[in-house]
């Protein structure tokens, strides 16, 4: 992470302990910070009433988007013994408040706004205006950057390719790649032997990281349209119907459909196509797609030279890659499907 964004995360969680100190009589200690790490830092509150530990996830800009997985995330991710979690952001607004504590999740806010309810600890803050600046994201977590990450989750020896075939294989410029392994090694998510080999660390909270950037930042940047299915049609008739067209081989599967490919017991509702921009009408007319923004098939641009599954693949048809498919199933309704994903394709290939 860049000095300039480690400050910013930095800066965050100190905000966001303001309000907090207002508490009467309170006492507030850090335990442990690590910036980037699979937590942001364990802290101990102590007042008349007794003493609670928290350990902190901070989430820059917490979206309707992201909402649903920031919860996941919190609620499955390994925590610091006898710490519970409080979630950390720029601004918090009274939905985000409100499904946070639906979730019975606890939170703070550079705002001034929190919620702790450790009980007899009970904290509501609520009403507090958005701070004239918002959160900007590090270069890491940008386009260029995020698909660099895939490039790296997807095959975890990339880390020791050469520049230029990491620029050719990630889709990205060349002259970033130094940086962006500059800022990699800074949140401690990459370190450099003493022969000069590269390796990643901390790949889970840099999965949990990009997860939420791809979903953010980097989806937005690939999509290319929604569409609904024929009247009469489903997804089931819909993958027959893929196989049959003359270039299938350059589309990549993805989403729930893939999904159910890839694992059992799960029925799609959608699916997600990777194609190039110059096949999105022919491939509109001959699946006989119709615009729709709610519609069940979604057409994104692939990047790069590795959104492909170098595994099995049914016949007739290509899978994105697991991480891609992973990727997209944020929701609650599809949570356990994502953990079935996880664990037979995505864990064994994160090192630590």
């Amino acid at each position: 992470m860049s000095r300039k964004s480690q400050l910013h995360d930095e800066q965050i969680i100190h905000n966001s302990m303001k309000a907090i100190r207002t508490i009467p009589e309170i006492k507030l200690e850090f335990m442990l910070q690590k910036i980037g790490g699979p937590f942001s830092g364990v802290f101990r509150l102590s007042g008349p009433w007794g003493t609670h530990s928290y350990y902190i996830k901070v989430i820059p800009k917490l979206t309707p988007t992201l909402a649903d997985l920031v919860i996941h995330q919190i609620k499955t991710s390994p925590a610091p013994q006898n710490s519970k979690p409080l979630l950390v952001s720029h601004y918090i607004s009274p939905q985000m408040a409100a499904l946070l504590k639906q979730k019975e999740i606890e939170y703070a806010d550079c705002a001034g706004n929190l919620y702790l309810h450790q009980m007899p600890l009970y904290v509501e803050i609520g009403g507090q205006k958005h701070p004239p600046k918002g959160p900007s994201s590090d270069r890491l977590f940008r386009p260029a950057g995020l698909k660099l990450i895939y490039l790296l989750l997807h095959k975890a020896k990339a880390v020791n390719a050469t520049y230029r075939a990491l620029a050719d294989d990630a889709g990205i410029a060349l002259g970033a790649i130094g940086d962006l392994f500059s800022e990699l090694e800074k949140r401690g998510n990459m370190v450099t032997n003493d022969q000069g080999q590269r390796q990643l660390c901390a790949t889970e909270e840099l999965l949990q990281r990009w997860q939420l950037g791809y979903l953010e930042t980097l989806r937005p940047k690939l999509f290319l349209q929604r569409c609904k299915l024929p009247p009469g049609d489903n997804v089931s008739h819909f993958l027959e119907q893929l196989k049959k067209l003359p270039h299938a081989q350059q589309i990549l599967l993805g989403g729930e459909l893939g999904a159910a490919l890839l694992t059992t017991d799960f029925q799609p509702r959608s699916a997600i196509l990777y194609l190039q921009p110059d096949l999105l009408l022919k491939t509109m007319l001959q699946l006989h797609l119709i615009p729709h923004p709610e519609g069940e098939i979604t057409l994104l641009q692939s990047f790069g030279q590795q959104c492909h599954w170098s595994g099995w693949q049914p016949e007739g048809l290509t899978l994105v890659d697991p991480l891609l498919t992973f990727a997209e199933l944020a929701g609650e309704k599809t949570d356990q499907v994502a953990e079935k994903l996880y664990q037979q394709y995505l864990s064994p290939r994160l090192v630590t």
